[in-house]
């Protein structure tokens, strides 16, 4: 059992690794991974009896120890990284935190992109003000529906989806340019005519097999 109430949960990456999945093994995924958070690995035979019949394709998700208790390998790394930020936080806690870090002085001529806290004083603490947009990343289906409208067939769809989600996962859903992906669908666009390019592009490459792995 965890000692902590909560680990972190990446929703594009288990979006991307339950793509294939059909939403009864989704939903049976994520309560085995619920229920091994709290209780720890399980017997097979307790997972039957908390989600009934199991797919191969779901069970390729976990691994069984020398004991045959069932695990899940990012899920142990994760609970165990929360463990441990929450001991430093603890730890720092204790020795009373720490210091507050003083903003740097900026000279007046610097003001031209940054917000001034105080009025009338060159030597005034200037805070950056953070002009990107939060980005909220298009679901797969959403995706492949597009590739579909574009003429693309389910399967070649769904491949390239994978790819497309992967990528820009990969780049924090911003553009080459750095910028955020404020239509995704003008992206999917541009990915579709010039798929067979992106496919040589090193970028796109390496990112995309770094996600897919």
């Amino acid at each position: 059992m965890s000692e902590t109430s909560a680990f972190l949960f990446y929703s594009q990456d288990f979006l991307l690794g339950t793509l294939t999945l059909p939403m009864e093994d989704r939903g049976k995924y994520i309560t085995l991974l619920c229920y091994m958070h709290g209780h720890g690995r399980l017997t097979e035979e307790m997972v039957c009896q908390l989600v009934g019949d199991i797919s191969k394709p779901l069970r390729a998700k976990f691994k069984t120890d020398e004991n045959g208790f069932w695990y899940n390998l990012r899920l142990e790394k994760e609970v165990k990284d929360r463990e441990k930020f929450v001991k430093s936080r603890r730890s720092n806690g204790g020795k009373g935190g720490r210091k507050k870090k003083q903003p740097p002085l900026r000279h007046c001529e610097e003001r031209s992109n940054l917000s001034i806290e105080k009025d009338g004083d060159c030597h005034a603490p200037l805070a950056v003000t953070d002009a990107r947009e939060a980005v909220i990343p298009p679901l797969p289906e959403h995706v492949k529906a597009r590739f579909v409208f574009h003429g693309l067939t389910p399967i070649e769809a769904e491949y390239e989806t994978l790819k497309f989600m992967a990528f820009y996962t990969g780049t924090g859903w911003t553009t080459s340019r750095g910028s955020p992906v404020r239509n995704w669908r003008a992206s999917v666009t541009n990915w579709f005519l010039n798929r067979n390019q992106f496919s040589k592009n090193k970028q796109h490459k390496t990112l995309t097999e770094q996600w897919l792995e």
